[in-house]
């Protein structure tokens, strides 16, 4: 049962046993985990894309550049809080959503 999903059950009495499980504190506990986890692994990953743009907080510009540099600064900032919810969003659909979560499930989704 652990590997079906909540959709997938068609008898009441498994779905109910199910749900039951889906509820517990250890399974909520567990889920907490997984987007943290996800999170953690999205952001990293994310960093290593945008670490070029990071260089420009330590580049001395004058004049206008630096309004320049502050636009580019927060617009890849913003590009990858965005990249990131979306990533975090998907695999915790494709992961953790309607599942029941075996404590070595976390290590999987590395």
């Amino acid at each position: 049962m652990a590997s079906q999903r909540r959709d997938e059950i068609g008898n009441e009495l498994l779905r109910a046993v199910f749900l039951a499980n889906y509820h517990s504190g250890k399974q909520r506990a567990l889920r907490v985990s997984a987007i943290a986890l996800i999170a953690a692994k999205h952001g990293v990953r994310g960093l290593l894309y945008v670490w070029p743009l990071a260089l420009l907080l330590f580049v001395d510009f004058s004049g206008a550049w630096v309004l320049l540099r502050l636009f580019l600064i927060i617009a890849a900032a913003g590009a990858w809080f965005r990249f990131i919810y979306g990533s975090v969003r998907d695999d915790y659909a494709r992961h953790v959503r309607g599942r029941l979560l075996a404590p070595g499930a976390l290590w999987r989704m590395l």
